[in-house]
C-alpha cells in the first residue's frame, strides 16, 4: 500500500520477507487473500450465507453501519440468512486491491465495491446500487488457510438504498475494527 508524507507518496513498510523463499510466498499470500474476496462475492451472488461466514476465522467479526456488528460464523450466517432472501439476482464487483502485510500472518485488505441486486417484489422494492470498499482484516489460522478477522463495508453511496458517506474520515491505513 501507498501513503502520503510530508508531501510525497511512499511504499508503506509490510512486515519483511528478504529471502526468496519469503518475497514468493508473500506473493502466494496476496492471491491467497484477494480469493477470500473473489468467495465473498461468488457467495453472494449465488445467495450462499453458510459459504460467506465460512470465510471467517471463529471470532470474526462483520462491521457495517446498517446491519449491526455480528461476531462469530453462526451470528454471520444468520444475518446472511436474513438478507439473502428476497434477492431476485445480484452482481458484486471488486477492484483496486490493496493489502499491508502487518506481520506474515496477520494483514490488511483494502479494495473497492460496485454492487447491484434485484429484488422478487420488483418494482415494489427497487434494484439497489451500491458503491463503497471493503476494510479486510485476515489472519493466517493453524491449518495454513487466511481468514477473515474483521470485515467491514463502507459505503459511498447507495441508489435505491438510502445509505452513503460512511467513508469519510477513515483512518489511513484502513482499520476495518474500528468505527468511523
Amino acid at each position: 500500500m501507498k501513503h502520503v508524507v510530508d508531501g510525497k507518496l511512499y511504499t508503506m513498510k509490510d512486515a519483511p520477507a528478504t529471502t526468496l523463499e519469503e518475497r514468493i510466498q508473500r506473493l502466494e499470500d496476496i492471491e491467497a487473500i484477494k480469493s477470500i474476496m473473489y468467495n465473498y462475492t461468488r457467495c453472494t451472488d449465488n445467495l450462499d450465507a453458510e459459504g460467506i461466514a465460512a470465510m471467517f476465522t471463529e471470532t470474526g467479526t462483520f462491521c457495517s453501519p446498517a446491519l449491526g456488528n455480528p461476531t462469530g460464523r453462526k451470528a454471520i450466517a444468520e444475518l446472511y440468512s436474513k438478507l439473502l432472501p428476497g434477492t431476485k439476482s445480484s452482481t458484486h464487483l471488486i477492484a483496486n486491491q490493496q493489502i499491508w502485510f502487518k506481520t506474515n500472518d496477520n494483514a490488511v485488505m483494502h479494495c473497492y465495491l460496485h454492487a447491484w441486486q434485484t429484488f422478487e417484489d420488483y418494482p415494489k422494492k427497487p434494484d439497489c446500487f451500491t458503491y463503497g470498499r471493503y476494510e479486510v482484516e485476515v489472519v493466517r489460522e493453524g491449518d495454513g488457510e487466511w481468514r477473515v478477522q474483521n470485515f467491514k463495508i463502507v459505503m459511498a453511496g447507495q441508489l435505491g438504498g438510502g445509505k452513503c458517506c460512511d467513508h469519510f474520515a477513515r483512518p489511513w491505513p484502513p482499520a476495518p475494527d474500528q468505527e468511523s
